[in-house]
């Protein structure tokens, strides 16, 4: 469990265009959140779906140092 999701936080393999959730097939795309760990300048990007709030992982990170 993450960013307080209910169930485990899953990863989905970031090739093609993304907009299906794997976990109820949900069409319509994704809600972005962001994980900042303390003290760091560089940010994890989640995938949220709309539909069923499964929140996925892709291994996507902003660079935050120029704010």
């Amino acid at each position: 469990m993450d960013m307080g999701a209910k169930d485990k936080v899953g990863n989905i393999k970031p090739e093609g265009e993304i907009y299906t959730c794997p976990a109820c097939g949900y069409t319509d795309g994704f809600h972005v959140s962001f994980k900042v760990p303390d003290g760091r300048s560089q940010a994890e990007i989640y995938l949220i779906c709309p539909n069923c709030h499964s929140r996925f992982r892709l291994g996507w990170h902003v660079d935050l140092s120029d704010f």
